[in-house]
């Protein structure tokens, strides 16, 4: 199945926060063993969800444990934050990553979005429109130190000097680079970089996102074709409507735990659920929800799973969903 003329691509994140290596090793490989076609992780420094005292895997670490836990499934992180570390370090981590993986790495930045986590370690947090800058500026170096044997770059916020980067990635021209994040400083920076655009969203927001997103890769002079579609949407599919609502309604309770740091330690407030990018309902239902994301034009889908990790909605739709697609 194609849509837009890209296969249709189902993967799995596993949220590596609130739990052990060992849990999350035999999740990774039990992702990949039933036939999932990518195996993420995330980018944070804090549990996004619960007490933040809780484990939360190092992000690069994980990524190059993934590289090798695995043998055929892609592999990447959901989204790198552009703030969390420079561009050129970034690069250099993600080609290591792709020659461990055989080249089987997918490239990912966004802007950056968990505030309270830069509150808690001392780091900047600067306003949204130098994030995207920064995002834009971080594209260039890295794409740069892939290509060339030595790259300059002289920007406001990142610059290197006659910088190596080796070993490249064993993909060309490189892994695929996927913009994460749904603003116009996001769709403007994948209109000139992205190969893939992820968002989370209804598949009408996704439709809008896409629209918006064609007119900005015409004036950057791209093929609007040239951008494959991507959604992050929660799963909760059993063989019954009653048994999917009672997985919905344990997925938000753990949700609705989750909370941002506010200005003060031990400040907090809740962070609002919303299933607007939610596949809820029996094998059916999610089908139904699949097409409508499919006429949005998106072909890429990544669903995100916490701990514990209980696969069963994953062996459902891989069982009942998938085939039904055609």
């Amino acid at each position: 199945m194609e849509v837009r003329g890209y296969p249709v691509h189902f993967g799995v994140q596993l949220q590596a926060q609130g739990t052990t290596w060992p849990v999350y090793v035999e999740a990774v490989q039990a992702v990949e063993a039933l036939g999932f076609g990518s195996v993420w992780t995330f980018d944070h420094m804090l549990p996004f969800s619960g007490p933040d005292d809780r484990p939360c895997f190092e992000t690069l670490t994980t990524l190059s444990a993934l590289a090798l836990l695995t043998s055929e499934a892609r592999i990447g992180v959901l989204v790198n934050g552009v703030l969390y570390r420079d561009p050129a370090t970034l690069a250099k981590a993600a080609a290591q990553v792709d020659v461990m993986s055989g080249g089987r790495l997918d490239f990912s930045l966004g802007a950056a979005w968990a505030e309270g986590e830069f509150r808690a370690y001392g780091l900047p947090f600067p306003a949204v429109a130098e994030r995207y800058a920064r995002l834009d500026e971080a594209l260039r170096v890295v794409k740069l130190l892939w290509a060339k044997g030595r790259a300059s770059y002289q920007g406001r916020y990142y610059c290197i000097d006659d910088a190596p980067c080796e070993p490249k990635p064993l993909q060309e021209p490189h892994p695929p680079i996927m913009v994460g994040g749904s603003g116009l400083g996001s769709l403007r920076v994948a209109a000139a970089h992205a190969d893939r655009l992820n968002v989370i969203g209804s598949p009408e927001d996704c439709a809008r996102h896409a629209a918006k997103l064609s007119e900005l890769c015409s004036a950057a002079g791209r093929d609007f074709g040239e951008v494959e579609l991507s959604v992050h949407p929660t799963l909760a599919v059993a063989r019954t409507r009653e048994g999917a609502e009672e997985l919905a309604q344990r997925i938000e309770a753990a949700l609705a735990g989750e909370t941002t740091r506010e200005t003060s330690p031990g400040s907090h407030r809740p962070r609002s659920v919303q299933r607007a990018n939610w596949l809820v309902g029996t094998p059916d239902d999610v089908v139904e929800g699949m097409k409508r994301y499919f006429d949005a034009g998106v072909s890429h889908f990544v669903f995100g799973f916490g701990h514990p990790f209980d696969l069963s909605p994953l062996r459902l739709f891989q069982e009942e969903v998938v085939p039904a697609l055609g």
